[in-house]
C-alpha cells in the first residue's frame, strides 16, 4: 500500500519493546502475530476477521512483515497459544513486582461458541443465567496495570478459585475487590479461612448498613470527607461486627434523583413512584463497602474505584467477542484470545497512566491518543518512504505527552 498509518504503530512498538522481546522469549514461533493482534485489538477494537485489513494499512506491516493473519492461521495461533498456559503464566510473572495488588473478577464475558466448555451456564452479577466465561484479573494498585489473569468456567465463582488464581500468580498479598453479588456470610467466612483481604460492595438494602445517619439528611454525623476524582466524598463507618464504610457522593446523588424522577414519568409500570422515591431517597449517591482492611476510609474507597475503572476499560474489548465466535473452537482458543486482549488492555493502561501523570486525562482518553497519532502517516515514493504533513492537533498532543514525531 502506498500510504500507511505510522505514528500510533511506531509509538506502541517503541513503548513496548520489553513486551515484544518477552513474547519472543516464550512464543518464538508466532510472537509477531501475537503482538500485531494485540496492538490492532487495542487500536480498533476490531474482530479477528478484520485484522488483516488494518495490518496492511499500518506501519506494523513494515516492522513485522509477513505476519500470518488468515482465518486458518489465526485459528491455529490462538489454539496453539492457549495450549501453553504455563508459558503465558511465565510471561505474566516477568512483570509482577512488589507493589500492592488487587484481584478483580470481571464476569460479563459471554460466548456463543458451542465448543467452549468454559462457557457454562452461570449467574453473572446482574443475575442473568446465560453462557459466559468468568475472568479474574490481578492489577497493581499503585502502578494501575494489569498483571495477571485467569479464565474460569462460567458457573464457578467462589473463594477457592480466587485463592487458586493468587497461588498460580505466585504472589502472597492481594486485596480482592468483588462485586455486589458476591457478599454472603459463607463467603466472608471462606475469605477469612484463606487469610484473604477483601473489599465487597453491598446492595443498598443490606441490613449491614446503618441508614440512620443517611436518613437524617445532614452531614452532622458523618466522620469526614475527602476529594476523589474532583468530587467531595463524605463517609462514616457503621459500628457492626463487620466493618462497613458508607460513602456519599452528592454529585452522584443529584444524578440518581433526576434519573429516578424521570422514570416515574416514563416507566411507572416498573414500580417507579413518588412513594418509593421517598423510601429510597436517602440511599441515592451512596456506596457501602464491607472490608477487613485496616486502612483509612479514603484508601478503601480508592481501591474500590480502581475496579470501576477496570470494568469500563474492559467493556470496549468485551463488546466484540460475539464477532469472534467462529474462531473460538475450544477452551484453548478462548485462552489464546484472552491473552491477546490482556496485552491490548496493558497498552491501554500504559497510555492511561501517562495521561494521568501528565494531568491530561480531562482532555484526552487513550483512544484519543491513538486517533491523533494515527494521523501521522508515511507515503511510498520511488525514492522510498516519506513523512506526510502532521496535523497541528496531533503535534500539540505529542508535545504534551513528550512523544517525538518526525519533522515535516
Amino acid at each position: 500500500k502506498s500510504i500507511k498509518e505510522y505514528g500510533a504503530g511506531t509509538y506502541i512498538i517503541e513503548d513496548n519493546k520489553i513486551i515484544t522481546s518477552t513474547l519472543k522469549k516464550y512464543f518464538p514461533t508466532f510472537y509477531s502475530e501475537i503482538f500485531i493482534l494485540s496492538v490492532l485489538r487495542f487500536f480498533y477494537h476490531c474482530p479477528l476477521k478484520n485484522m488483516g485489513i488494518y495490518y496492511t494499512d499500518s506501519w506494523l506491516s513494515e516492522e513485522f512483515s509477513g505476519a500470518r493473519l488468515s482465518k486458518d492461521s489465526l485459528t491455529h495461533i490462538l489454539e496453539a497459544v492457549g495450549h501453553r498456559r504455563e508459558d503465558i503464566v511465565s510471561f505474566l510473572k516477568e512483570f509482577i513486582g512488589g507493589e500492592e495488588k488487587l484481584l478483580i473478577d470481571l464476569t460479563h464475558i459471554f460466548t456463543k461458541s458451542k465448543g467452549v466448555n468454559l462457557a457454562q451456564k452461570g449467574f453473572n452479577s446482574d443475575l442473568e443465567f446465560i453462557p459466559q466465561v468468568n475472568l479474574l484479573f490481578i492489577f497493581s494498585a499503585g502502578g494501575r496495570l494489569p498483571l495477571f489473569y485467569r479464565l474460569l468456567p462460567g458457573s464457578v465463582r467462589d473463594v477457592a478459585t480466587m485463592a487458586a488464581t493468587i497461588a498460580e500468580a505466585g504472589i502472597s498479598e492481594v486485596i480482592i475487590i468483588a462485586d455486589k453479588g458476591f457478599y454472603s456470610e459463607s463467603n466472608i467466612g471462606l475469605l477469612k479461612d484463606n487469610n484473604l483481604s477483601y473489599i465487597i460492595p453491598l446492595k443498598r438494602n443490606s441490613t449491614l448498613i446503618d441508614t440512620g445517619i443517611l436518613e437524617k439528611g445532614t452531614k452532622a454525623s458523618f466522620e469526614g470527607y475527602f476529594k476523589f476524582g474532583g468530587r467531595y466524598i463524605f463517609y462514616y463507618r457503621c459500628e457492626s461486627t463487620i466493618p462497613v464504610y458508607v460513602y456519599l457522593d452528592d454529585e452522584l446523588k443529584v444524578q440518581e434523583v433526576k434519573d429516578y424522577l424521570a422514570r416515574i414519568e416514563t416507566h411507572p409500570e416498573f414500580g417507579y413512584s413518588l412513594d418509593n422515591f421517598k423510601k429510597l431517597e436517602h440511599s441515592f449517591g451512596t456506596i457501602s463497602l464491607v472490608t477487613n482492611l485496616k486502612e483509612p476510609a479514603p484508601k478503601i474507597y480508592s481501591y474500590f474505584k480502581t475496579r470501576v475503572g477496570v470494568e469500563q476499560a474492559f467493556d470496549a474489548f468485551k463488546n466484540t467477542i460475539s464477532a469472534d465466535g467462529s474462531y473460538m473452537r475450544n477452551d484453548f482458543s478462548m485462552e489464546g484470545w484472552m491473552f491477546i486482549n490482556y496485552l491490548a488492555l496493558l497498552y491501554y493502561y500504559k497510555i492511561y497512566n501517562r495521561l494521568l501523570d501528565k494531568e491530561l486525562l480531562s482532555r484526552y482518553s487513550p483512544s484519543d491518543v491513538i486517533l491523533h497519532l494515527s494521523r501521522c502517516r508515511k507515503a511510498r515514493t520511488s525514492d522510498g518512504w516519506i513523512d506526510l504533513e502532521i496535523p497541528k492537533q496531533t503535534r500539540m498532543l505529542a508535545e504534551n505527552l513528550g512523544v517525538i514525531l518526525p519533522i515535516t
